[in-house]
C-alpha cells in the first residue's frame, strides 16, 4: 500500500509538472544560424564572452544533437523536420516538403530570411555578395515550392541590413530565419569573430517590444551540425548523427539560466515553433517530436 501510495504521490507530482510547463504563444519566433562547432568548442569558452553570457541570462540545451552532418540537409531539419536533399550545393526550390514558410503563411503571419552578403532580395546563386561569403545552402527556407520566385515569396530572402530597415520602419516580421556570413558564423572564420557578430547585432534584437519584459518574442541560436569529427546522437550513443552543439533559447519568458538536460535534436526546435505560433500542422518529425517546454516560465 505505501509503495501504491508512493507511486501515486510521484505520478500526480510528474503530472501537475508537466501540465504547468507549456510553450507561450508567440506570434514572434526568430532562428540565427551558426555552424559547425560542437557544444564542448561553445560553452566555457573565453574566446565567446557573450555567446556565454547569455547562456547565464536565457536557457542552453545541454543534450542537444544534430541529426546529421551535411549543412542543408541538418538545417531543413529545422525548417522541415526532415532532410530533405542530400545535395548541399543545389539552387533548385522545387522541393515540395511540408516546411515552416507554408505553415507561417497559412496562419497568416509574416516572414523573412535575413542573409549577411545576400546580393540582393530574390538572389537564387549558391554564393554570393563580397567575396562569395554567403552560401545559399545556410539558406534552407528558399529551397521549397512555396518560395520559389514565381510565388512573389523570393523577396522575403533580403540582405540581412533590411533587418534595421524593418525595424526602424516597425515592420518587425514573424518568423524570421537570420544566417551571418560564412566570416561570421564560425564556418570559415573563428568562434571569437562569431561571438563579436553576435555582441554586435543580437542587442538590436533582443532592443525589441518582443524580446523585453512582457512581450512573447522566443529567440533560438542554433548550430547546423557539431565538429564534423563529431557523430554523437545522445549522451550514450557515439556514432550516426551530427554531433552535439550548444542550442540556446532566448526570449522574456524563458526561464533565467535554465540548463536542460532533456535530450533534443533539430526538430525539436520547429516543433516548439510550430506550438508556440499555433501552426495548423507540424512538418516532417517535428509533427511527432516534443516540444521544448521545460524552457519556459510556469
Amino acid at each position: 500500500m505505501l509503495k501504491t501510495n508512493l507511486c501515486l504521490v510521484l505520478f500526480l507530482l510528474y503530472a501537475s509538472t508537466s501540465i504547468g510547463q507549456n510553450v507561450p504563444p508567440s506570434s514572434h519566433v526568430w532562428i540565427l544560424a551558426e555552424e559547425n562547432h560542437s557544444y564542448e568548442e561553445v560553452v566555457d569558452n573565453p574566446r565567446m564572452p557573450y555567446y556565454n553570457s547569455l547562456i547565464e541570462r536565457y536557457g542552453l540545451a545541454e543534450q542537444f544533437y544534430s541529426n546529421r552532418h551535411g549543412s542543408l540537409p541538418a538545417l531543413m531539419y529545422f525548417a522541415a523536420g526532415t532532410e530533405v536533399t542530400t545535395d548541399s550545393n543545389t539552387t533548385s526550390c522545387e522541393h515540395s516538403d511540408n516546411n515552416i514558410v507554408r505553415q507561417v503563411l497559412k496562419r497568416g503571419y509574416t516572414w523573412k530570411s535575413y542573409q549577411e552578403n545576400l546580393p540582393y532580395a530574390g538572389f537564387q546563386g549558391l554564393y554570393g555578395g563580397e567575396g562569395d561569403k554567403y552560401y545559399r545552402r545556410h539558406n534552407p527556407l528558399i529551397d521549397f515550392i512555396d518560395v520559389c520566385p514565381n510565388t512573389g515569396q523570393a523577396i522575403k530572402s533580403v540582405p540581412y541590413p533590411e533587418m534595421e530597415s524593418d525595424f526602424n520602419d516597425s515592420r518587425t516580421v514573424n518568423f524570421a530565419w537570420i544566417t551571418p556570413d560564412v566570416d561570421s558564423d564560425a564556418h570559415n572564420g573563428t568562434l571569437q569573430e562569431a561571438d563579436q557578430w553576435m555582441q554586435d547585432n543580437v542587442p538590436a534584437i533582443l532592443a525589441r517590444p518582443e524580446f523585453k519584459s512582457g512581450g512573447d518574442g522566443i529567440l533560438f541560436v542554433v548550430w547546423d551540425e557539431a565538429a564534423l569529427t563529431d557523430d554523437r546522437c545522445s549522451d550514450n550513443v557515439s556514432k550516426g548523427c551530427g554531433g552535439r552543439t550548444a542550442v540556446l533559447v532566448i526570449g522574456p519568458q524563458v526561464k533565467e539560466g535554465y540548463r536542460s538536460k532533456i535530450l533534443y535534436h533539430n526538430q525539436n526546435v520547429l516543433k516548439t515553433i510550430c506550438k508556440a505560433m499555433d501552426l495548423s500542422t507540424c512538418p516532417g518529425e517535428a509533427e511527432s517530436a516534443a516540444p521544448m517546454r521545460d524552457f519556459f516560465k510556469e
